[in-house]
C-alpha cells in the first residue's frame, strides 16, 4: 500500500517553526558575528594630572589640552606641514616648535606648590645619534634658562631639573643609563618628590635615580611648555610622539607600571585599510549566506 501524504501543519505550526529557525539563525550569527573580547587595559592615572596631550590629529591648529583641569593649555604647531600622523603618532622630521601659545602659568604654579611632579611621554627616537640635547619636553624661557625638561643626549635620556641648588638650565641633568635612547616605541616617565628624589622609569622600570636638593620656587611664571623643540627653535628632536603628561605629583613605582600596562593611545585605523576581500570558510557561514545583515562591527 502506497504511504499515505502526511497531513499539511496548521498555519501556526508553521508559523512557529519559523520563528524559531529565525531565532536559531540569529543565535548562531551572533556567534560567529562576535569578535573575542581581549582583556581590558588598566585604566591610566588621573589622580594629580595637570595637562594631557595626544597626537592622532590637529584640533583646529592645536593639540589640545586633554586633562580637563582648569584653563586648557592647548599646545600650537607653527609648521603643520613639518609633522606626519599614523596611527595616533605624530611624526617629527623636520625643525618645528610645538608650544603653548603663552606661559603655561598655570602648570607652573601648580608644580611648583607641589614641589613634586612626574613627566610621561610615549617615544620613539629616530636614532640615537641626536645631541644638543634635542628637547622632547620642555617647560623654558629659551634654551638656557627653564624649570624642567626632557632631552635626549645620544644614547641616553636626561632630566633636566631648576632647583635652589641647580643652575637657571637645570644643570647638573639626571640621565638614563647609556644605550637607552634608541630607535624603538618607549615609555619614559621622570618623577621627582618633595624632598628632592629623581627617579626616571623606561617601559615600567626603574633605571636612574638621583637626589635633585633644594626646592622649585624659582621657577618662573613665564615658562612656556614646548614639545619636540626648544621655544628659540634651535634644540630640535626627531622621532614619534604620541603622548605627553604632567601630574604635580610623583607618581610611585606601581602607578608608573599601570600606565606603562595602559599603553600609547590606541587609533582605530579600519576606516583607512582597504575592504578585506579573503573568504573565511566555516559551517556557520554555509547556514546564513544570505543573511549578511545580521552581522555588526565585526570589523575592527
Amino acid at each position: 500500500m502506497p504511504a499515505l501524504p502526511s497531513p499539511p501543519l496548521p498555519r501556526h505550526a508553521l508559523l512557529g517553526s519559523s520563528i524559531r529557525a529565525a531565532v536559531l539563525i540569529g543565535v548562531i550569527a551572533s556567534i560567529a558575528c562576535s569578535p573575542a573580547r581581549a582583556a581590558e587595559p588598566p585604566e591610566r592615572v588621573i589622580d594629580g594630572l595637570q595637562v594631557l596631550y595626544t597626537f592622532e590629529a590637529l584640533v583646529k591648529g592645536v593639540f589640545p589640552d586633554r586633562a580637563g583641569v582648569g584653563e586648557g593649555i592647548d599646545l600650537r604647531l607653527d609648521k603643520p606641514q613639518g609633522v606626519r600622523f599614523q596611527a595616533g603618532r605624530m611624526g617629527l622630521d623636520l625643525p618645528i616648535v610645538i608650544a603653548s601659545d603663552g606661559p603655561a602659568t598655570r602648570l607652573t604654579q601648580a608644580l611648583r606648590q607641589a614641589q613634586q611632579f612626574s613627566l610621561e611621554v610615549w617615544i620613539t627616537p629616530a636614532d640615537a645619534e641626536q645631541t644638543g640635547p634635542a628637547r622632547i619636553v620642555s617647560l623654558s624661557l629659551d634654551r638656557s634658562k627653564r624649570s624642567l625638561s626632557l632631552v635626549q643626549e645620544k644614547g641616553r635620556y636626561e632630566l633636566r631639573l631648576r632647583t635652589s641648588t641647580t643652575s637657571d638650565n637645570g644643570t647638573p641633568a639626571t640621565p638614563t643609563p647609556d644605550g637607552t635612547a634608541i630607535h624603538r616605541q618607549t615609555h619614559l616617565v621622570a618623577t621627582r618628590t618633595p624632598d628632592g628624589v629623581v627617579r626616571l622609569f623606561l617601559d615600567g622600570q626603574e633605571v636612574a635615580t638621583n637626589t635633585v636638593a633644594g626646592d622649585m620656587n624659582r621657577w618662573p611664571d613665564d615658562c612656556r611648555l614646548v614639545v619636540g623643540n626648544e621655544v628659540s627653535g634651535d634644540r630640535p628632536w626627531r622621532g614619534e610622539i604620541a603622548l605627553v603628561a604632567l601630574y604635580s605629583k610623583a607618581l610611585s613605582a606601581d602607578e608608573v607600571a599601570r600606565n606603562f600596562a595602559a599603553g600609547p593611545p590606541q587609533i582605530e585605523e579600519a576606516a583607512s585599510l582597504p575592504p578585506d576581500h579573503s573568504e573565511k570558510i566555516d559551517a556557520v557561514g554555509k547556514l546564513i549566506p544570505l543573511f549578511p545583515s545580521l552581522c555588526f562591527g565585526t570589523r575592527g
